[in-house]
């Protein structure tokens, strides 16, 4: 079986001052308006290109489901229930930074997965492609903040998937997910990021590699990798 550009942190951008016309009256010390904050589901679809990618990425994890369960692969029956827009609410607030609305569409979906016990071993399920393994919020935001398990992720990222010591994250205070590929450098205490795609454009590819290139092996409880025909598949550097 074949195992499965930092970009600059979020600035706070201020309004420029602005000098009132002449003879236009003005009130000193006039409250600041409060910023817009995002919060629910209603949020989530203010414009159409945010409802097109949570609508995309909700479509895509029902095509994942379709096919693991298609394959009887382990992970179509320990994937565990999302989780609620508040929950997402409160990781913002601890963070202080918004989760990219496809991450929190994915975590809305799939809370991460139970772990399959077996004669031999008890390891948590992949989706196959890549042999990434989805996490919980909960996970997710420890690894966030350094408490574990594992390297802590860089500061202003949120990792969704991880493989051994590697992760996938998205860049916190981002308005669209994109994923940055997070793998751990040759000392062992800090990631060199690898490559950087939208969350649709990973899912989607993966739900080709389950059609063409990745075979499901019930007796093992693993993966196999077709690697010819996925280096034929689009977007095959995602699928490593």
């Amino acid at each position: 079986m074949t195992p499965n550009a930092p970009t600059d942190r979020p600035r706070l951008v201020r309004a420029a001052r602005t000098t009132p016309a002449p003879g236009t009256a003005t009130t000193p010390h006039a409250p600041a308006l409060p910023v817009p904050q995002r919060s629910g589901s209603a949020a989530l679809l203010r414009t159409g290109e945010e409802h097109a990618e949570v609508t995309r990425v909700l479509q895509l994890v029902d095509v994942l489901r379709a096919r693991w369960t298609r394959a009887g692969a382990d992970i179509a029956t320990r994937l565990l229930p999302g989780v609620d827009e508040a929950a997402l609410d409160a990781v913002e607030h601890q963070l202080g930074l918004l989760v990219p609305r496809g991450a929190r569409a994915w975590w809305r979906s799939v809370g991460g997965v139970d772990p399959v016990r077996t004669r031999y071993r008890a390891s948590r399920p992949t989706v196959g492609p890549g042999g990434w393994v989805p996490l919980g919020l909960e996970e997710a935001v420890r690894r966030a903040t350094g408490q574990g398990p594992g390297p802590g992720a860089p500061p202003g990222l949120l990792p969704l998937f991880a493989r051994d010591e590697e992760l996938l994250a998205v860049r916190l205070g981002s308005s669209s997910a994109v994923v940055e590929q997070l793998v751990l450098d040759e000392v062992g205490d800090a990631y060199q990021h690898s490559w950087r795609a939208p969350l649709e454009v990973l899912l989607s590819a993966w739900a080709d590699a389950l059609l063409a290139a990745v075979l499901w092996l019930p007796d093992s409880h693993d993966w196999v990798v077709d690697p010819f025909a996925r280096q034929a598949l689009p977007h095959a550097h995602l699928l490593d």
